[in-house]
């Protein structure tokens, strides 16, 4: 499971920033508890178990915690709000980000695979059909020549630097 951290966060009414949540009880829950029904699960920034409800400082600030969302309502007494990890977010986005990156390059690896598998294929039905000149498959830079009835001449498919010769 996910790890979201939130830093050390101000309770305070958002309708009413005068209104501030000073060594009060702060009951953390996901966004969808209206109610206030389910604390969630909390860690402390270390990774171990934090006690929820949370509670303020003189200040009305909040100790910074990691939650199993990435957003999560307050609720202290009348009041309530919300908090968001974005470096939680940032951090899912990064990695779906490089999952993508990987996927191109393993598709692409796979295409050029494909391409070579072709260029094989029409490679060894030019040498069986009689002659023709194509670019080696593993190598653009490379040319191949195969001949009518006395022979062809192929990459070796054990070998891309060396060139077969049969008749």
């Amino acid at each position: 499971m996910t790890d979201y951290p939130i830093g050390m966060e101000l309770v305070v009414d958002p309708d009413n920033p005068m209104n501030v949540v000073v060594n009060g009880s702060v009951g953390i829950y996901a966004p969808e508890d209206t109610a206030g029904t389910t604390l969630l699960a909390l860690k402390d920034a270390n990774g171990f178990p934090l006690a929820n409800p949370l509670t303020s400082n003189a200040y009305g600030f909040l100790p910074p915690f990691l939650a199993p969302l990435p957003q999560v309502r307050w609720k202290s007494g009348e009041f309530t709000g919300f908090y968001n990890s974005f470096i939680g977010l940032r951090d899912e986005a990064v990695a779906a980000k490089n999952a993508a990156q990987d996927a191109v390059t393993e598709a692409a690896g796979a295409g050029a695979s494909a391409a070579v598998a072709q260029a094989a294929a029409e490679l060894a039905a030019q040498a069986a059909t009689g002659g023709g000149v194509a670019l080696d498959p593993t190598d653009a830079d490379t040319l191949v020549f195969t001949t009518k009835s006395d022979g062809s001449i192929a990459v070796d498919p054990a070998d891309a630097d060396a060139l077969l010769i049969t008749a």
